[in-house]
């Protein structure tokens, strides 16, 4: 266990949990991004999904708002020319930033199938602290003709313990 085990998981972009729904918006406002669309899960979170915002290969954000605070953010990075290798090393590199502040993960899946010829891998590490959690994953769907990859980091405040699914 890390001595960093009784503090809580910050989310990213200098954000903190509880965060309210209208200080979250005047932040984004302040950037390049934009709120693409705004939805609701079941459990009545609701969820914006960001686009703009700058990071190698990051494709879009999600936040999660609970009772109009911040709950959970989804981080999605996908870049269509990068190999495999590319792909690993992007992995390791986050993995490793992660650990040097929070510690060792905690490795929570690692599956490969393959259905009707698509080959498809699923790799996930946790690090969990004070009741706040990063989830980072690797997924992959690979057929002889096409390849989709992509990695995605999910933190999860204190408060959003049943809140966000595995990719």
């Amino acid at each position: 266990m890390s001595a960093r085990a009784s503090e809580v998981i910050e989310p990213p972009f200098n954000l903190k949990w509880s965060e309210p729904a209208l200080r979250l918006e005047e932040a984004l406002l302040g950037t390049s991004a934009r709120i693409a669309e705004r939805g609701k899960l079941s459990g009545g979170v609701e969820v914006w999904k960001v686009e703009g915002l700058p990071g190698i290969a990051l494709q879009g954000v999600s936040f999660q708002l609970r009772e109009g605070k911040l709950v959970a953010v989804e981080l999605q990075y996908s870049k269509a020319d990068w190999s495999a290798a590319t792909y690993e090393d992007f992995l390791q590199n986050v993995r490793r930033r992660i650990e040097e502040s929070h510690g060792p993960g905690q490795p929570i899946t690692r599956q490969r199938e393959t259905e009707r010829g698509i080959v498809k891998t699923l790799v996930g590490h946790r690090w969990e602290s004070a009741g706040s959690a990063i989830e980072l994953y690797y997924f992959a769907a690979e057929d002889p003709k096409n390849v989709f990859r992509s990695v995605s980091l999910h933190y999860k405040g204190p408060a959003s313990a049943p809140v966000g699914a595995a990719p």
